[in-house]
């Protein structure tokens, strides 16, 4: 039976905090769940696509420092802290009451090493960021049952590479729902990343995982990644290696194709 725990709203949209079957979820006045944790448990991702979204990891050789745009509950947050203790993890979100209910109701720590949460608008913090800070960068900006429009402009992918370390990988939730405007978003992702762009059908879902990358897709990191792939998943408890099947299936690639599956 699902229970209400929080009934608010920004400026712009509903947010409503419930409970059901021990995991709380974060909604925007939709059916669709921003973030959902089992607070017994908060590193478990729960949603699928954020399960796809952490295929970033396996792309870098050693990450170290996280930047993630859009924190929700903090599920990814979450999950860092947990997997990768001592990180730097800067976290941006431009809504202050969900900064408050992620600490408040999501038990976010207020104060931990290497945590920050920037009250920000997205764009405008990328603009001031440090040039090469971060390793591995996760943007998931949504609002009720739509994307982000800042998703669709190709200054936004420009400066969030800008920002990765040259080894740097970023992963962008999108929605494939609106035909529209998820071909300009991916236009858009196409143009800032300067082709440097993957993607993945999430199994199931509308939801679409883009990786891109600050240079090119480096064949060792490709190769790298489906050795290892029993590895990480025994330390992350996710099972990547249908994520990197698809990986190969969503981009046809021969390129693609030598470089991860058939070297």
């Amino acid at each position: 039976m699902r229970q209400l725990v929080y009934n608010g709203r920004t400026e712009d949209h509903p947010v409503l905090v419930t409970d059901e079957d021990g995991v709380r979820s974060l909604r925007f006045g939709t059916e669709e769940r921003q973030t959902s944790i089992d607070l017994s448990r908060p590193w478990e991702l729960q949603l699928a696509y954020t399960r796809w979204m952490t295929t970033a990891l396996l792309l870098h050789p050693r990450p170290e420092s996280f930047l993630v745009v859009g924190l929700g509950g903090g599920a990814l947050p979450h999950f860092l802290l947990h997997h990768h203790p001592g990180a730097r993890i800067d976290i941006v979100e431009k809504e202050r009451l969900v900064i408050e209910l992620a600490h408040g109701v999501f038990l976010l720590p207020h104060q931990q090493e290497g945590l920050r949460v920037i009250h920000r608008d997205a764009q405008a913090f990328l603009r001031s960021a440090s040039p090469a800070s971060y390793h591995v960068a996760f943007l998931d900006i949504f609002g009720p049952g739509c994307m982000a429009p800042a998703l669709a402009d190709p200054a936004l992918y420009r400066e969030l590479v800008a920002c990765l370390h040259p080894e740097g990988v970023m992963a962008v939730n999108v929605w494939s729902g609106e035909r529209q405007l998820y071909e300009q978003v991916m236009a858009a992702a196409w143009e800032g990343c300067e082709g440097r762009l993957l993607r993945m059908q999430v199994k199931k879902r509308s939801n679409v995982i883009l990786l891109g990358f600050a240079n090119e897709i480096s064949r060792a990191t490709l190769r790298r990644a489906r050795k290892l792939s029993a590895d990480f998943r025994q330390r992350y408890g996710i099972d990547f290696a249908p994520f990197l099947t698809r990986l190969r299936r969503t981009n046809h690639s021969s390129l693609l194709e030598r470089l991860l599956f058939l070297g």
